[in-house]
């Protein structure tokens, strides 16, 4: 059920060359409001501001040279599609990318200066989903996928490798779930490598289907995704990270759109980081006390993407102000 440690390893030796390993900073800020050590792992700071480049590259680098040169197919709600579109651009293959309809110009344009195909369709990432999956076997090319992939979420967990070079102990990781890849990866390599560490996992309102589906014991889909996070943009998760979620973390938490959308403007005012709600919501967690800490424990906050629309940003300032105002 865990993604093997051999095949972490693995992907830890084939993006050694690729990535560099991210930073992990100090939080005084969040320290102090907490009263435990609170640590920030950058995945912003990726070649696309994601995580998503880990995995990304390491399913491209796992394909055959003869499934590589047909090209490869993904669909994404916009950072795995960045990832993709990275991994092929340095390797020098194809790549098409399928998006829903609304996603934000600044993620089409990235991707498409990428140097990938782009093709629109859907209200939603399980609608281009579905039409990417179709086509990839039509044409006979590897389909990517975003987090429902063994070689995507043994790429994720490298994270939790470099970790443990970067701090002396571990008491607990806070990390988003969007289809459950990251968290997936992420308890997987913690399990191998650091058993003592605790895994939360953390979901905003509107897109909260893994706590649905732990509560409900079966995989449960949305009907939609309504909240601001979009890069938590699957309906449903697969049946993998189901077990692997439901069976080793430590807990499940939600948190409001509000609540993630404050802790954003906190870091950002505070801590001179920008990130995506979908990060900022971890933050959010343990600010709300949803997660519990100790004094003295030692706490990383995954910042798994940064990349959001800065009107968007400015618009949540906004309201803010009009609150207090």
């Amino acid at each position: 059920m865990l993604i093997e440690k051999s095949e972490i390893e693995a992907a830890a030796a084939r993006l050694k060359p690729y990535l560099l390993p991210t930073p992990v900073i100090p939080s005084r800020y969040f320290t102090s409001k907490l009263g435990a050590q609170l640590f920030l792992k950058l995945e912003t700071l990726q070649p696309t501001n994601s995580f998503k480049v880990r995995g990304a590259t390491n399913a491209i680098l796992a394909l055959s040279e003869s499934q590589r040169q047909r090209g490869v197919i993904s669909a994404s709600a916009g950072n795995h599609g960045m990832a993709v579109a990275l991994a092929a651009n340095k390797l020098g293959l194809s790549a098409t990318i399928y998006l829903p309809e609304k996603t934000p110009k600044v993620k089409l344009e990235r991707i498409e200066r990428l140097g990938a195909q782009i093709v629109l369709h859907g209200e939603s990432w399980d609608e281009a989903n579905a039409l990417a999956m179709s086509v990839a076997d039509q044409e006979g090319k590897a389909y990517i996928p975003a987090f429902d992939h063994l070689h995507v979420m043994a790429g994720q967990g490298t994270i939790v490798l470099e970790l443990i070079t970067q701090l002396p102990k571990i008491d607990a990781i806070v990390v988003s779930i969007g289809g459950g890849g990251l968290i997936s990866g992420i308890i997987s390599a913690v399990r191998h490598f650091s058993p003592h560490t605790k895994v939360y996992g953390v979901e905003t309102e509107g897109a909260n289907r893994l706590y649905l589906s732990r509560a409900a014991g079966r995989i449960v889909e949305l009907p939609a995704i309504t909240s601001v996070a979009e890069s938590l943009g699957a309906r449903k998760t697969g049946q993998r990270q189901f077990e692997i979620i439901t069976n080793y973390v430590e807990d499940l938490v939600v948190v409001s759109d509000e609540e993630a959308i404050q802790s954003l403007l906190e870091l950002l005012q505070e801590e001179k980081l920008l990130v995506e709600p979908a990060a900022s919501c971890c933050i959010a967690a343990l600010l709300t006390k949803k997660i519990p800490v100790q004094k003295g424990e030692t706490i990383v906050a995954i910042m798994c993407g940064a990349n959001v629309a800065l009107e968007r940003v400015v618009e949540w300032y906004e309201a803010e102000k009009m609150k207090v105002a």
